[in-house]
């Protein structure tokens, strides 16, 4: 979808008036997300977006899918790969509030970093 076209239905990309990159998708005609940031953002929440279904569509288990993902991504740009295992381990707190260190996050890539 071209930058600034914006739909009732489907994934729409565009720029505000103020500069800011919106990733926005409607569902019937009402905002199902809005992501709002830079460039290098919109990039990567399509791009994350799109391997993430495909990990989860072709490949078998949820610690092979999380692997695809950091490789994929890593061809890309090294920094989205590690960005979507941090975005993922915490994900998995906010779901699992009451447990210190959530049965998920042992599946998610080694980055080197404490997760």
């Amino acid at each position: 979808m071209a930058v600034d076209l914006l739909t009732n239905d489907g994934l729409n990309i565009y720029v505000s008036d103020d500069g800011w990159y919106h990733f926005t998708f409607y569902e019937r005609g009402k905002v199902g997300f809005d992501r709002v940031g830079s460039l290098n953002d919109v990039l990567y929440w399509f791009c994350q977006g799109e391997v993430s279904n495909l990990a989860h569509k072709y490949v078998g288990d949820r610690a092979q899918a999380f692997q695809f993902e950091y490789d994929v991504l890593r061809r890309f740009n090294p920094e989205w790969a590690k960005r979507n295992v941090r975005e993922t381990a915490a994900m998995f707190r906010r779901n699992h509030p009451n447990e210190p260190q959530p049965e998920g996050i042992s599946l998610l890539p080694d980055i080197g970093e404490a997760l």
